[in-house]
């Protein structure tokens, strides 16, 4: 998700289901929605958003499902985007180096791996990184 209106979309959207279903009122979905504007200068990165949820559910226990979809989501973005670049990696390098490319997909597939830990395990790969950005 690369800006900052698309998150306000993202809770616009949930608080309108919460309205269709009428589990909040106009008054309170006006509230988280002021809220989340008045804070949208501090959303750079979907952590800033899952962060700024988790906050404002402090508050506003409506958004506590909201929450917990903004967690998953993250969660699947962040594995998107982790395969995205090892298949980018493994594209570049297979035809110089098919033991590295196939190292790095062996390990990228694995359930718990994150893209830090990649970057950690094989340098070919983080430098890789480190050019692409």
């Amino acid at each position: 998700m690369p800006d900052k209106e698309q998150y306000v979309r993202l809770v616009c959207l949930f608080l309108a289901e919460q309205l269709r279903v009428k589990k909040i009122d106009l008054k309170r979905a006006a509230e988280i929605g002021q809220k989340v504007l008045d804070n949208v200068n501090l959303l750079d990165s979907e952590h800033d958003f899952l962060h700024l949820i988790k906050e404002l559910s402090k508050d506003f226990e409506e958004l506590q499902s909201l929450q917990e979809r903004v967690y998953f989501w993250t969660l699947s973005n962040q594995r998107k985007t982790m395969e995205d670049r090892v298949r980018n990696f493994a594209v570049q390098i297979m035809g110089t180096n098919p033991n590295a490319a196939l190292s790095v997909i062996l390990a990228a597939i694995q359930e718990d791996v994150t893209l830090e830990k990649l970057q950690q395990q094989f340098p070919d790969f983080s430098q890789y990184l480190v050019t692409e950005s």
